[in-house]
């Protein structure tokens, strides 16, 4: 290959890696995370989450390096968004959990009253 052709292909792999690190991206990929928390909250869907959001993060911090605080408020806020929508999200996982949990507490104690009840009928304490 020549010396020409070798630089045309190191530039445009750079521009694909690059690319696929530019905030828009990782927005669009946080995004995608919180919905499939959303719908299916977990620790892999967490972690994918706070690690886009993370990178995020990062990328704001390279465009205020850069002086391009224009982007970079744009992304703070779209960052911002996303987080919202995560916290709503784990916080609506949380109320469904406490909500199985009380039912799983209400159907222990219903089960072991009617134990009880069994129990006292079998034995003939309840006859008089």
């Amino acid at each position: 290959m020549s010396r020409p052709a070798a630089a045309l292909v190191a530039i445009c792999l750079a521009l694909a890696v690059a690319g696929c690190d530019s905030p828009a991206r990782t927005v669009e990929a946080a995004r995608r995370h919180v919905t499939e928390f959303q719908a299916d909250p977990n620790d892999k869907t967490q972690a994918a989450v706070e690690e886009s959001l993370a990178r995020l993060d990062s990328q704001i911090a390279g465009l205020e390096k850069k002086d391009d605080s224009v982007q970079a408020d744009l992304y703070r806020q779209q960052a911002a968004r996303l987080r919202s929508d995560f916290q709503a999200a784990k916080i609506h996982k949380a109320l469904r959990d406490a909500k199985n949990a009380i039912q799983g507490i209400g159907d222990a104690f219903k089960g072991a009253g009617k134990v009880i009840s069994e129990t006292l009928q079998s034995s003939g304490t309840n006859e008089q």
